[in-house]
């Protein structure tokens, strides 16, 4: 990532930190105190001026940023001045890539989604929606609103179907999955795409609590493997960890989530919700308009 890309993500963390003294985001200062580096060094940082971005600067900025495992490594690899770009190889068929995960998410015989990285649902098989007690009318509804057919917008949501049909396993679910956003949104926080969508979550009245809990040192911050067990309020009790493969594009990550059964009883629900048609339905478009290598707004989008 360039520099003027990542002063713009380091700018924006910093106005996601709260001066408790103030009651307003940190300001310039605050990060060069919180840091040990001076105003003007931070300023350069966030205008791309600064040329050399040593290890012990970064390894600071982290720190304040209270950054997790897995978001330290999404950090350090955006202050290498490799262009994201550059990382995907040139002769990569995008469009194969899209063709193959989406083939995958139909033969699975389990529930699964396919998501980019603002937690957009790109894709659900039949199998998820039945899990969840979700039908296809819901998920027309869900697109139509000001968060879209989003993962975090579908939990937090007040009036989410999803609410009661979690039951007990709703805040452990949610929490995980707001751990998760933060990570696969660190290169994208400076953009006005995940500005509006973060505007759109922070106007649900759980999401301040679960952000913050989700900057807190948690035993899974280091991996995206987390396992669940609770009981279905359709379903009755349940077990079943979530794997999520990533598949990497010019237009943004690919994750697929898997929902794998962890007890006969899971395996055998999995595997009724599975028997009928589980193709996969398409919910919001890939690629998004917004979306172009290195985490830029698309001007003709």
């Amino acid at each position: 990532m360039d520099r003027k890309m990542f002063g713009r993500v380091v700018a924006a963390l910093r106005r996601e930190q709260i001066d408790f003294a103030s009651g307003g985001s940190w300001s310039q200062r605050k990060l060069a105190d919180e840091t040990g580096l001076t105003t003007r060094i931070v300023g350069k940082i966030e205008r791309g001026t600064q040329m050399r971005l040593d290890r012990g600067t970064l390894r600071e900025l982290a720190r304040a940023f209270k950054l997790t495992s897995l978001e330290r490594r999404e950090f350090f690899a955006m202050a290498s001045e490799i262009a994201d770009e550059e990382i995907v190889r040139e002769d990569l068929d995008h469009h194969d890539v899209f063709a193959r995960v989406w083939t995958l998410l139909s033969t699975l015989c389990t529930p699964a989604f396919l998501m980019d990285p603002y937690g957009d649902l790109v894709g659900v098989n039949r199998a998820v929606l039945a899990f969840h007690d979700f039908n296809w009318a819901q998920c027309n509804a869900a697109r139509r609103t000001a968060g879209g057919a989003n993962v975090l917008t579908l939990l937090l949501a007040p009036d989410a179907p999803l609410r009661r049909v979690l039951g007990h396993g709703w805040y452990s679910i949610a929490l995980a999955n707001m751990r998760q956003w933060r990570v696969t949104t660190l290169r994208y926080r400076h953009t006005a795409r995940f500005r509006r969508l973060f505007g759109v979550l922070s106007g649900f009245p759980d999401f301040q609590t679960l952000w913050a809990a989700s900057r807190g040192r948690a035993e899974d911050e280091y991996s995206r493997l987390r396992s669940h067990y609770y009981t279905h309020s359709v379903h009755g009790p349940v077990a079943y960890a979530v794997f999520t493969n990533i598949s990497l594009s010019a237009y943004g990550d690919l994750y697929l989530s898997t929902l794998v059964p962890q007890d006969r009883g899971t395996v055998a629900l999995f595997q009724r919700l599975s028997d009928k048609s589980n193709r996969a339905l398409a919910v919001m478009p890939w690629p998004d308009p917004t979306m172009q290598a290195g985490g830029q707004e698309n001007p003709s989008g």
